[in-house]
């Protein structure tokens, strides 16, 4: 092809502007491919987390019969989650013990192995739950029974369906923006013709950290406390059911102390909720400093607060937990209008083989708590 009515200069431009072309183009569709295979792979290792998270905590709640845990776990998992449609626990048969939301509407056959079918709305993950272990990467783990290898037998599955909105969602708006930077990046290129391609890859680069630092951001504040800094209820419920789950399996003691301030409306209704803000801060730091690295510290609505203290047996517990009133008590709360003191009560439950659920370990911690509060408050009970 010639272009006779162009001169040396003009073919000399064209000549440097249509190879920048092609590259942009090239790029553009190369980054927007693996994009979408990301953005792919990222929402696939979600349903997988959730399968995970659900099917560790059902494995003994399945073996036992314990439907009311089922059911907490599910509707837990869908309330926590607006892409999840419907979570069900299924027996080895097929047949639904709990379900969480509408009916799955492109149910799995039932194997032995991990499932994931994406449809044009939705994704439906079906993992078996196996007596050792729920299998989450399409690959059976293997009993050893002296030089034979048997597969642990399957006790129910978890289907799972999550609607592909969000997905589709944010695939047209990386295409828009991908349509935008690549006009923008052919105008350029008769300019910048060796320097486009490096230009749009940088923004692009750019464009990815960005999401994926907003993504980091967005799952710290879904599981941060924003008054304290503190764990979240969500997050030290999930904690929770894992190290009931640890516990139960190794034979671990773990306890739980529950932790109330005394009279904390009479702080908000004297001095004004901003100082409440700030006495629950100090409170939340007196706590954090009294546990040890692999305590967990929590927020559990308003004044409350639990601490969860894995490896630790009942009477190590109660001392901690006279450690940590004791620490509160003698602290002053350094407020904007001078200083104050304050105490807490404490309610402390360890964990029972018997009652092998955190709804119990939690409902015995609340009871020792109250039977503290109606003993005169500033003390330590057991649960």
């Amino acid at each position: 092809m010639s272009f006779p009515q162009l001169g040396m200069r003009g073919r000399l431009l064209l000549s440097a502007v249509l190879p920048a072309i092609l590259m942009v183009l090239i790029l553009e569709l190369v980054f927007l491919n693996h994009y979408q295979d990301d953005l792919e792979r990222s929402f696939e290792e979600r349903g997988l987390a959730i399968v995970r998270q659900i099917g560790a905590a059902a494995e003994y709640a399945l073996f036992s019969g314990s439907r009311e845990t089922l059911n907490m776990l599910a509707e837990g998992t869908r309330q926590g989650d607006p892409a999840v449609n419907s979570v069900s626990v299924l027996d080895r048969h097929g047949q639904v013990i709990v379900r969480a939301g509408s009916l799955a509407r492109h149910p799995l056959p039932l194997t032995e192995v991990l499932q994931v079918r994406k449809t044009g709305d939705v994704t439906t993950v079906l993992a078996p739950i196996q007596q050792v272990s729920l299998v989450l990467n399409g690959d059976s783990e293997i009993w050893r029974t002296g030089n034979r290898e048997t597969k642990p037998p399957v006790t129910g599955y978890i289907l799972v369906e999550i609607s592909r909105a969000e997905l589709a969602a944010r695939q047209r708006e990386m295409l828009q923006i991908t349509l935008l930077i690549m006009f923008g990046g052919l105008l350029l290129a008769s300019w910048l013709s060796l320097r486009i391609a490096g230009g749009v890859l940088a923004s692009l680069d750019a464009a990815h950290t960005a999401l994926r630092r907003q993504k980091e951001y967005a799952e710290l504040l879904a599981r941060t406390d924003a008054l304290t800094g503190l764990a979240n209820r969500r997050a030290f419920d999930e904690a929770a059911e894992q190290e009931v789950q640890r516990a139960l399996r190794y034979n671990t003691p773990l306890a739980l102390v529950m932790t109330d301030l005394d009279h904390f409306k009479a702080i908000n209704d004297r001095h004004g909720h901003h100082v409440g803000d700030q006495v629950l801060q100090h409170f939340a730091r007196i706590l954090s400093a009294s546990v040890r690295n692999i305590d967990l510290v929590g927020r559990w609505g308003g004044e409350e607060f639990a601490i969860l203290m894995p490896g630790t047996d009942l009477e190590e517990a109660v001392q901690a937990a006279e450690r940590m009133r004791l620490a509160v008590e003698n602290a002053e709360c350094p407020l904007i209008d001078g200083a104050c003191r304050c105490t807490a009560s404490f309610g402390v439950a360890a964990f029972r083989p018997d009652t092998p659920t955190m709804i119990s370990l939690l409902g015995r911690a609340d009871a020792a708590l109250y039977r503290a509060k109606d003993g005169g408050r500033n003390r330590v009970e057991r649960g």
